[in-house]
């Protein structure tokens, strides 16, 4: 997906990509890039966890300014852990193993999300 949108860029961001030569957009690409449960669950020992880090620091932070079905969450965060334990513990289980599982979860979760959204406007029917 590809999406046009407008940000404001501190001073002090601004600054450091002036000093170290780095497009802003770049950087910005760079960190949604590294964003992934799966990814971070699959290889715990990745250099790459931490755009995943800040954006489960920014939902634990922001939660209450969401409105997320806490169920669902807790449904599938307990079958992505599972998942992704098991595929770890298996010796014959590789990364992308994990990654797949994760993802397929991911693509579950984000159907069950969609359809308890649009219940609203099937019940009134």
């Amino acid at each position: 997906m590809e999406t046009t949108i407008h940000l404001t860029l501190s001073e002090d961001f601004e600054t450091l990509c002036a000093i170290y030569q780095i497009q802003p957009e770049y950087f910005i690409q760079t960190f949604i890039d590294q964003v992934s449960l799966p990814e971070y669950y699959s290889d715990p020992s990745n250099s790459n966890r931490w755009g995943t880090l800040f954006f489960l620091h920014f939902v634990e932070t922001e939660l209450s300014h969401y409105n997320v079905d806490r169920k669902l969450e807790d449904r599938f965060l307990t079958a992505f852990n599972q998942a992704m334990k098991y595929n770890f513990d298996a010796q014959s289980s590789t990364c992308e193993t994990s990654l797949a599982t994760g993802r397929n979860i991911m693509r579950q979760w984000l159907k069950a999300v969609l359809a308890e959204r649009t219940k609203y406007i099937t019940d009134n029917l």
